[in-house]
């Protein structure tokens, strides 16, 4: 799917007086859908994360005010997972497409690129596991709340492999959203020149190391307080 500017044309003549035509491309308009609820949902999830430093009761006191809106589960289901099923699906479609030359150029921009692949398969599985462990299953368990709990989540960190696999669910989080902005930015044009590349690079840099340190904070948070305290 593209869509153009309109270009008019002299009367008679075939030639346009338009200066140019912009094109926007479905993988352009599907990394901007993308980015825009699922990095904003992620932020914003790792937010709600921190309130685990103060203690079992602020962090689930923050999680059942984000849910306490009626239309939540619809944001959930429309907001997100549509989003998130839309997205997974045409990235895979992508890689397929996609041949990496790491093994012959080994550029920054080839190593990024097979790092966003690796980590998209990675974020496949870990949020699979993560949706069912913390929202399906609590929801058709018929006890507890219906989602994640404090308690729950300290358990859960508190075992090394979880606390692994987690720690890695965040990493490929971080660098996903990180380096998927630099090149949401370079598709829709924003960032065309080379100097723009380098400061996008800090920039994609700088927000991998912001969610990182709220990952680790929030994890702190989890395993320094106790339940019931």
């Amino acid at each position: 799917m593209s869509t153009a500017a309109s270009t008019t044309e002299a009367a008679g003549t075939g030639h346009s007086t338009g200066a140019r035509i912009v094109h926007v491309t479905r993988k352009q308009l599907l990394t901007l859908f993308g980015l825009a609820p699922l990095g904003v949902y992620v932020v914003l999830h790792l937010w709600t994360n921190l309130y685990a430093l103060s203690g079992e009761a602020a962090f689930n006191a923050a999680l059942e005010r984000s849910r306490a809106n009626s239309a939540f589960l619809f944001l959930e289901v429309f907001g997100l997972g549509l989003p998130l099923v839309i997205h997974t699906v045409v990235g895979f479609m992508e890689m397929r497409r996609g041949r990496p030359n790491n093994v012959r150029y080994g550029f920054l921009d080839n190593l990024r690129y097979l790092l966003q692949r690796v980590s998209a398969l990675g974020l496949a599985l870990f949020i699979g596991a993560h949706v069912w462990n913390a929202r399906i299953q609590p929801a058709i368990s018929g006890t507890g709340p219906g989602h994640e709990t404090f308690a729950g989540m300290h358990e859960a960190l508190s075992e090394p492999l979880t606390f692994t696999v987690y720690a890695l669910g965040m990493l490929g989080v971080s660098y996903h959203l990180a380096n998927g902005l630099q090149t949401a930015a370079t598709r829709v044009g924003l960032v065309v020149s080379e100097a723009g590349r380098r400061r996008m690079t800090w920039v994609s840099g700088i927000t991998m190391v912001l969610l990182l340190g709220m990952s680790g904070l929030a994890i702190a948070g989890f395993l320094m307080n106790n339940p019931g305290t």
